[in-house]
């Protein structure tokens, strides 16, 4: 089965998924390597048995919390603890726009050159319309009370409040408030906007909740025009993004990769980070693919450790067999390399293209 290929497929059909591995030893009828694809609380590809597919999936239910890569155990049919990694792949953020004038017109315009799908809301048919904002993916031309209800918002969402008026501004503001997304940035002067804040504290709202209002919204460049204010908020909003999550545009590359080499027939080692200790340059989640003749894409940290597991990578290639390899990035080590690090990073190896067949 080409893994990488389905995975782009479902995200291409706005459906995200979760690879689980088998990281631990080989044992019984399992092998390392071997994989399930879960779409939402759905099996849609098992290398395992149906008994077991129901017990890796039951025990990655109950320990996941959030869209976070993490290791978790399952009992097997029969069978000891056994490890499992799971993998993350979730839809490009969604950036909504809450007002179609000037500023939302150029946000759009902005964008669309970044990885973002866009939606943008106004409530007037002229304002939410594609002749006028030819780069938004979705246009809602609904109440904004009403069409938040309809979004259902969630972590993965960015949401910039620029409608035309204050009593707008407002309304959105509780309304997004109720969510936990990434980001709620609102416009407005610091005089308007520190009146509205300290009326919503008057009437119960929580500090906690306020201080997640990006205002005044966008980085401080001195911004002017249309153009410059939404280039001041897209800086703001990739600055909250990266913060979080400085892999993802990395982790992208390596699926690209990882697709290419199953449609061409080629062959490399993927090198996933499934766990670190202490201080390391990447978190779990980071990988990087071996070529044959040593060329990487993607990284898990750079330095001595990526030197060292691309030597066991090149290895893996050789005998075909995907293992965990443990690595100790010393503070001495660390320290020749320029980086002020010093922790474990466990790396899970497996020959690419995955081939349920051959396991």
């Amino acid at each position: 089965m080409n893994t990488a290929g389905t995975i782009v497929d479902l995200l291409r059909a706005g459906r995200s998924a979760v690879v689980i591995t088998f990281v631990g030893e080989k044992g019984g009828l399992i092998c390392p390597g071997q994989k399930m694809i879960l779409g939402k609380e759905q099996i849609l590809f098992s290398d395992f048995s149906e008994a077991d597919s129901a017990r890796i999936k039951k025990a990655f239910n109950a320990a996941a919390v959030s869209e976070q890569n993490f290791l978790f155990e399952a009992v097997l049919v029969k069978d000891e603890k056994r490890q499992f990694y799971a993998h993350f792949y979730t839809l490009p953020p969604r950036l909504i726009i809450l007002g179609g004038g000037n500023v939302g017109g150029a946000l759009c315009r902005i964008a669309a050159l970044l990885d973002f799908e866009i939606i943008l809301v106004d409530d007037r048919t002229s304002f939410a319309s594609k002749t006028l904002h030819p780069h938004a993916h979705r246009l809602i031309c609904d109440s904004f009370e009403k069409a938040i209800d309809q979004l259902i918002l969630s972590g993965n969402d960015y949401i910039v409040i620029v409608t035309r008026g204050h009593r707008y501004d407002r309304l959105c503001m509780e309304k997004t408030l109720e969510c936990e997304t990434a980001y709620i940035g609102m416009i407005g002067s610091r005089r308007r906007v520190r009146a509205q804040l300290q009326d919503m504290a008057n009437r119960g709202y929580r500090s906690d909740q306020l201080a997640r209002v990006h205002t005044p919204i966008g980085l401080s460049i001195g911004a002017v025009t249309e153009a410059e204010i939404a280039v001041s908020i897209m800086a703001e909003i990739i600055q909250v993004r990266r913060s979080g999550s400085g892999d993802e545009a990395i982790q992208k590359n390596v699926l690209q990769e990882l697709v290419q080499i199953e449609e061409n027939q080629g062959r490399a080692v993927l090198a996933t980070l499934i766990k670190t200790f202490g201080s390391t340059p990447r978190k779990a989640g980071s990988q990087m693919v071996v070529y044959p003749d040593g060329a990487v894409v993607g990284t898990i940290g750079g330095g001595c450790a990526e030197e060292e597991a691309k030597r066991e990578a090149l290895h893996c290639l050789d005998t075909g067999l995907a293992r965990k390899i443990r690595l100790e990035l010393t503070a001495d080590a660390a320290a020749d390399e320029g980086m002020a690090c010093g922790g474990i990073m466990e790396i899970f190896l497996e020959p690419v293209p995955h081939c349920s067949e051959e396991l």
